[in-house]
């Protein structure tokens, strides 16, 4: 199932890419998205870097779902940001994968700056590899990182504004 999404800050790519790159930042998000549970680390190397980050969630999903996944959820994601372009845009890959169920994400960032603002834009292709399932639990995951991606972009209008 195709995912996309766009996020809208009023600030510059600069701004926005500090932003998304700072452990504090990732861990607010994290918890305002109702995570348990949360390991992050964000390396560089130069201009390059890699955010990875482990959420335990609820199994905040439907009853047909729960059964597969037990008491949490948890979600390995890595993101890794390449090197910007010299007006402060950047591409990226995602990857998400709940560990223990055969469900991915793997997908495309993009941080682009217009004027006074920058959109970040992911686009990705759920898979649930699940007889039977599958599609339903794709939709499933496809409801759920949709809101995260609303709730990231609150708590990023946030930061942004000085709420830290």
């Amino acid at each position: 199932m195709e995912l996309h999404s766009e996020l809208r800050f009023d600030a510059d790519p600069y701004a926005v890419f500090g932003m998304l790159t700072d452990e504090a930042y990732i861990a607010k998000k994290t918890v305002a998205a109702k995570a348990l549970r949360h390991q992050v680390s964000v390396s560089r190397d130069g201009d390059r870097v890699t955010i990875e980050l482990v959420r335990i969630m609820p199994p905040d999903v439907p009853d047909f779902v729960r059964r597969f996944v037990g008491e949490t959820i948890d979600i390995k994601q890595t993101d890794v940001w390449e090197p910007a372009a010299p007006d402060g845009s950047r591409n990226g890959r995602i990857t998400l994968e709940m560990v223990g169920m055969p469900v991915t994400c793997n997908g495309t960032m993009q941080l682009q700056g217009s004027g006074t603002t920058t959109t970040v834009t992911i686009r990705g292709d759920i898979k649930a590899a699940v007889p039977l399932f599958g599609g339903k639990i794709e939709g499933a995951v496809h409801q759920g990182l949709t809101e995260a991606a609303k709730i990231e972009e609150q708590v990023g209008r946030a930061w942004l504004a000085g709420e830290r």
